[in-house]
């Protein structure tokens, strides 16, 4: 399937443009929404995973401590 005979060249050109446009324009929608929703994410997500870091480290350094005491 060629091109349509009854389209002209400009008309052709500015239909290809027109779907290029509204491709870029899904594609930034796209990529807004995405960036938006990881930074809501890593907004909550990061200081939950410093205090879930730090829990453990405590953790560990308590348990370290007691077993010390009940070897010394």
């Amino acid at each position: 399937m060629g091109p349509r005979q009854g389209i002209a060249p400009a008309a052709r050109a500015r239909r290809a443009l027109l779907v290029d446009a509204l491709a870029a324009i899904a594609l930034a929608a796209l990529t807004l929404s995405l960036a938006a929703g990881l930074g809501v994410v890593s907004f909550f997500g990061l200081p939950v995973l410093l205090l879930g870091l730090a829990w453990i480290g405590l953790e560990r350094l308590w348990r370290r401590r007691k077993s010390r005491r009940a070897t010394g």
